[in-house]
């Protein structure tokens, strides 16, 4: 189920360096009752690897992995299709992730490659100016082939909107940024927080009613809970759990991060072992021994609740396919309902109503 009509957005991998099937944004029509139906594909600069729509609806956002770009695209307000209106270069290269600040009035980039993060003016139309480059400082972690020097994998705003939390996949840090919100800079707010050596942060979440955040250390496949509060935005270590069975001896990352809709439970993707493993939260926000469901594909690489937050789809890279699950409201348990999307290379989903 969604919560009414809706408009799905596919970013995808496009390049032969990727393994890419995909061929744009794919853009798919998504009734009451949860059913997708594909409407049309944008093409675009390679790999539009990571989505966001402004609150109203009428444009969306890419970021193109392993390129410098920013594309913006005007939305239809009756069938959802989009037009390409602008491209922009971030200053940096990889961008990875992309997030507009609570006014909309920048948008925020991180840049895997070149270890910056990127802030755009926005204005009411949409349009973007480019008002700052911040480059992270920062050590490798021990792991050489994936770390090499600062790599940022996400920029995610607090709920506050004044700070953001960047997860550093290649320094094993978490860079606490000051954002403010009338001119649009960062500043770097005190030491970063560190991760285990080689764990490989990658993406986070905040929980709504707990002083906590939720981590994924996609290197060494755990999930890492930290006490965090606005006031101080010092994330301090709480727990940390592997998000594998402890028999597996395979070869696996852990990619994504989701929270359900009561907030008791957190799912992570694994890539490799190809499952979610799902984690009920304590009323004091600890995490409990996790339950795992096979993805129904392979390299999970993202994972989102539909509107109504009852419907998991899973995005299954190599497999070229989202699969949708069904989240019991009471467990958190994860069962199939049938429905698998035919898609090239899914890398992020983006909903945006009707």
């Amino acid at each position: 189920m969604t919560r009414g009509p809706c408009t799905a957005y596919v970013g995808c991998y496009t390049s032969r360096r990727r393994g890419g099937h995909g061929r744009g944004i794919a853009v798919f029509d998504v009734t009451a009752s949860g059913r997708w139906t594909p409407v049309a594909t944008t093409p675009t600069a390679d790999n539009p690897s990571f989505l966001v729509a402004d609150e109203a609806g009428r444009t969306l956002y890419a970021v193109h992995g392993d390129g410098s770009l920013v594309s913006s695209f005007r939305i239809d307000q009756h069938d959802g299709r989009l037009t390409e209106t602008s491209r922009y270069e971030t200053g940096g290269l990889n961008a990875v992730h992309l997030a507009l600040s609570a006014d909309e009035r920048h948008l925020v980039v991180a840049n895997y490659a070149s270890g910056s993060v990127t802030v755009f003016a926005r204005t009411d139309d949409g349009r973007l100016e480019r008002t700052q480059v911040l480059t992270l400082t920062g050590t490798p972690g021990p792991l050489t082939a994936d770390q090499q020097g600062p790599q940022p994998h996400e920029v995610r705003f607090d709920p506050t909107g004044h700070h953001i939390i960047v997860p550093d996949k290649g320094t094993d840090r978490l860079h606490r940024l000051g954002f403010d919100s009338a001119t649009g800079r960062l500043t770097i707010v005190g030491p970063p927080t560190p991760s285990a050596p080689g764990a490989g942060p990658r993406h986070l979440l905040y929980h709504p009613s707990l002083p906590a955040l939720y981590l994924v250390d996609e290197l060494s496949s755990r999930l890492t809970a930290y006490q965090y509060t606005a006031d101080t935005a010092q994330p301090v270590v709480r727990q940390s759990v592997s998000t594998l069975p402890a028999d597996y001896t395979g070869t696996s990352t852990a990619a994504e991060i989701a929270l359900s809709r009561d907030a008791r439970c957190v799912h992570v993707s694994n890539r490799g072992h190809d499952s979610v493993a799902t984690f009920a939260v304590t009323g004091a926000g600890a995490l409990l021994p996790p339950t795992f469901t096979p993805t129904g594909g392979q390299q999970p690489r993202f994972m989102r609740f539909g509107l109504d937050r009852t419907t998991l789809y899973v995005a299954n890279q190599k497999s070229d396919t989202i699969v949708a699950f069904d989240a019991d409201t009471g467990t958190g348990a994860l069962t199939p309902n049938g429905q698998v999307i035919s898609t090239g290379s899914p890398t992020c989903i983006e909903f945006v109503p009707r």
